[in-house]
């Protein structure tokens, strides 16, 4: 998380500091939430259908993450190189 905040500053240098706040925040929170989401995946999704649905649900999240990426980088793209 601290690796994208650095590239998210670097690359979208038109956001004011306040809008990082949420990541900075992440930065403690991430690893609590990504342990307890394994947890629950271990203990919950012991059959093979489980399995399977939990793995679509993170595909199904990171499409979403990619799409947010997507939009932001076509409505803001990078300046041209000088």
């Amino acid at each position: 998380m601290a690796t994208r905040l650095e590239a998210f500053k670097a690359h979208y240098g038109w956001v004011q500091p306040w809008g990082f706040d949420y990541f900075n925040r992440r930065l403690t929170k991430a690893r609590q939430d990504s342990d307890c989401a394994l947890k629950l995946t271990l203990a919950y999704c012991n059959t093979p259908e489980l399995q399977r649905a939990a793995v679509d649900a993170l595909i199904f999240k990171c499409d979403v993450l990619w799409a947010i990426l997507d939009a932001i980088a076509g409505k803001f793209p990078p300046p041209a190189a000088s």
